[in-house]
């Protein structure tokens, strides 16, 4: 089963994670998907390693953290998540110079915060890493001291593709599955 990408999100010019004038960033493209999801596409190369091949823990952090933070601008592209606290669970090596997906979705939402959870997985659909994550909800113009960084640094970036689609790859249909293989 696919589910469609419902939007594309902006990208910003010189963040780390999305950034695509980034040299040095991972240049993610983030797609609202149905159910509420939010899928990060994404591939790392050498100097995103920390052991030879392998993503580096901080950037494996720094990928759910963006996620998953971006997962309240599903409701409101405007109100973007400041992070509180971060939980990661490293389960696999992340590999590098092949596409991954980071997915991020909300677990609960109050007034001034959010919960919410994420985690990276390959093409295969293996899981290697899990978040969870609480985040305080703040408009952009709370968060940047430039009020044009909208207008001029968050980006909408068009693909070269005219509609896309990404495989099932909600984790709890992962966990299901191994625990009826095993």
């Amino acid at each position: 089963m696919n589910f469609k990408v419902l939007r594309k999100q902006n990208n910003s010019e010189m963040c780390f994670v999305c950034g695509i004038h980034n040299d040095a960033g991972l240049n993610t493209s983030y797609y609202e998907l149905e159910k509420e999801r939010l899928i990060g596409v994404f591939k790392g190369h050498e100097l995103h390693q920390s052991y030879p091949m392998r993503m580096h823990g901080g950037i494996i952090a720094a990928l759910l953290d963006e996620t998953i933070g971006r997962a309240i601008q599903i409701h409101d592209e405007d109100i973007w998540g400041v992070t509180v606290d971060l939980n990661i669970r490293y389960q696999k090596p992340v590999p590098l110079d092949q596409t991954l997906y980071a997915v991020g979705y909300i677990t609960n939402i109050k007034s001034r915060m959010f919960e919410g959870e994420g985690y990276i997985c390959d093409e295969n659909k293996v899981i290697l890493a899990t978040a969870k994550a609480k985040y305080f909800i703040k408009h952009v113009n709370e968060i940047v001291d430039n009020l044009d960084f909208v207008k001029e640094q968050w980006i909408y970036v068009e693909d070269q593709e005219d509609s896309k689609h990404y495989p099932s790859i909600y984790q709890n249909e992962y966990i299901r599955r191994r625990r009826h293989s095993v």
